[in-house]
């Protein structure tokens, strides 16, 4: 068995951990709808525009689907599928996570809660477009 190198345990890591930390924050929402409406007039707002427990039910989706391609890390060299996890698990988080940043702008109970939803963007749409650089790279 082929040990990992150093890079490769920190991509684990840390892609697992961002997916662990989306989970965790996606189930909550989940199965704590009345509490979390209550938090904040955020939390309100995303409730309007759909159901809390739907938002939290799409974001495990696409928290579970980044999280495995940690998994799959190993293996990037040798086929797509860690690639083609994190362009779509990266992507649909990062979509989240941005509609979640507009509506807390102007609704979060601080500047700390919209400027964490940015990050989060940020940082899973950087990892979907490697992913997807990574997939049009092996097509060239």
């Amino acid at each position: 068995m082929k040990k990992q190198t150093f890079s490769e345990t920190i991509a684990f890591v840390l892609i697992f951990g961002l997916s662990a930390f989306t989970f965790v924050r996606a189930l909550f929402w989940s199965y704590e709808q009345n509490k979390v409406i209550k938090d904040s007039e955020f939390y309100l707002r995303l409730h309007e525009v759909m159901p809390i427990w739907a938002w939290g039910y799409l974001l495990m989706i696409a928290s579970i689907i980044l999280m495995s391609s940690a998994f799959f890390l190993p293996r990037q060299p040798y086929n797509n599928i860690c690639n083609w996890l994190l362009l779509v698990g990266g992507l649909s988080s990062a979509i989240i996570y941005f509609l979640m940043t507009s509506a807390s702008i102007f609704n979060a109970i601080n500047w700390l809660t919209w400027a964490q939803f940015a990050v989060l963007t940020v940082v899973c749409g950087a990892i979907g477009f490697l992913g997807g650089a990574a997939i049009y790279e092996r097509r060239q």
